[in-house]
């Protein structure tokens, strides 16, 4: 070992590197024995020292060790000499640390990819970029879904692609010349035969859901009512035909379209039925013979789900649930009419809460004052508008209300079934409402009917 040591200790470059691998592998140890104690409550700082940085210092000393004796191989030569009469005992040496130098790489790699893959790594560690995204997954569908499972997907050559791609990303964010918002959608992302199906069946028929929805008013008394509709999910049929919403999942047709910008507006649709016939839509006046430019597309999950892991809310949809799930009282007077008017101010992130809480007590002092008694009920209110409004505006990255609109619903529909989109005999695609659902009550305030749906009036 002395033998060694003098060869490790025969220039400055060689001995900071052994100096500098030691330390790093004694940090890598102890943290790793750390973060076992300590489970998944590490923060994504931590892994990203323990994973990354300590690795990457690890192999940086490792490869000085050579460097230096590159560079003063006079000294090599003049210490080898005096290891002549008995060379094979570093031999050994050289085997212990060569199985502890790859059992630490080997160990750091493995960690290093699960913790890439991880929630943490993806929403955390890129902040000003991906906040808004990881905040809006946080409590939506596919909540419990890593992001690397729709975003990389399984394989080597996944992981590698997205790991290139991520290389420009970084670049990105150091340079500050990423887009602001991210962009939509995604081109990159794979096909939903990929991503949606290792889930859910797309020739599965689904059952009719009963869909309850609570609205609230305006007014002073914020009046609760509420929308009862039996959706028709549908899907492929044993003889193959499609019905219902997901009738456009059915893989005997085909419906492809062309869009421009983020697939909000559809200007060309191609229909092919089980038996190959062939169908053009365009909007009126159009040529159906002449494809306009644009990104031609057929059909899949992705363009009706298109938000299906952080979509971005509403805000009255947001308040209502707030109002409905007990966030916000319907004791406070207005309450529904303050808060939207609140969530469209332009609030700085830091301040939001406090500045929200003004902005609703300076709304009802306007309004002729609120009981001292309810001034519990206003701060929470406050902070519930407050969690609406940072979870879904984010002026650094200039999000706002409707950057990313949800197409489910009317309006994903209306871009195909707004009766405008005619064939070269005239004839429109359906619009229809009823083929994919009813609406069994709205705005509806009648207890007696509400009960029969299970909703207790409130």
């Amino acid at each position: 070992m002395q033998r060694f040591l003098s060869l490790l200790r025969s220039n400055w470059i060689t001995a900071t590197g052994a100096v500098v691998t030691t330390l790093a592998f004694m940090a890598f140890v102890t943290t790793l024995v750390y973060v076992a104690l300590h489970g998944g409550g590490h923060g994504a700082y931590l892994g990203l020292f323990a994973f990354l940085l300590l690795p990457a210092v690890f192999v940086f000393g490792i490869v000085l060790v050579p460097i230096g004796l590159l560079v003063f191989r006079g000294q090599l030569r003049a210490r080898m000499a005096v290891l002549k009469d008995k060379p094979m005992r570093i031999v050994p040496v050289l085997g212990v640390l060569t199985v502890v130098n790859l059992a630490t790489v080997g160990t750091a790699g493995y960690e290093a990819v699960h913790y890439m893959d991880s929630q943490q790594f993806c929403g955390t560690v890129c902040h000003t970029v991906m906040a808004p995204t990881y905040g809006m997954s946080l409590d939506a569908p596919h909540a419990k879904i890593a992001c690397v499972e729709c975003h990389i997907g399984p394989g080597v050559g996944a992981f590698v692609q997205a790991k290139l791609s991520g290389l420009r990303q970084v670049a990105g964010v150091a340079f500050d010349t990423h887009a602001r918002p991210i962009p939509t959608p995604v081109h990159t992302l794979r096909d939903a035969s990929e991503i949606c199906e290792n889930c859910h069946w797309a020739a599965k028929v689904g059952a009719d859901r009963l869909v309850v929805r609570e609205h609230f008013g305006d007014d002073a008394a914020v009046t609760p009512v509420t929308n009862v509709l039996l959706m028709k999910i549908g899907g492929t049929l044993q003889d193959d035909s499609g019905t219902g919403i997901h009738w456009h999942a059915n893989a005997g047709v085909e419906v492809s379209f062309v869009s421009t910008g983020r697939r909000e507006q559809i200007d060309w649709i191609r229909y092919v039925d089980a038996q190959g016939k062939e169908r053009i839509f365009t909007l009126d006046g159009e040529d159906p013979s002449k494809r306009p430019a644009g990104e031609l597309r057929r059909m899949d999950c992705i363009d009706c789900h298109n938000q299906p892991g952080h979509h971005q809310q509403e805000p009255d949809a947001a308040v209502d649930m707030a109002i409905a799930a007990g966030r916000i009282s319907r004791q406070l007077p207005s309450i529904r009419k303050f808060a939207l008017a609140a969530l469209q101010k332009p609030w700085p992130r830091d301040g939001a809460s406090a500045a929200i809480l003004g902005d609703l007590e300076q709304a009802y002092a306007q309004d002729g004052g609120l009981d001292e008694g309810k001034r519990g009920l206003l701060e929470a209110a406050a902070k519930a508008v407050a969690d609406i409004w940072l979870r879904n505006v984010h002026p650094d990255m200039n999000i706002v209300w409707g950057t990313y609109p949800n197409f489910i619903g009317h309006r994903g529909c209306m871009r195909c079934h707004d009766g405008q989109h005619l064939d070269a005999d005239g004839e429109s695609i359906s619009a229809d409402c009823s083929k994919c659902h009813a609406v069994l009550a709205e705005k509806s305030s009648d207890p007696t009917l509400l009960r029969q749906f299970g909703v207790e009036p409130r």
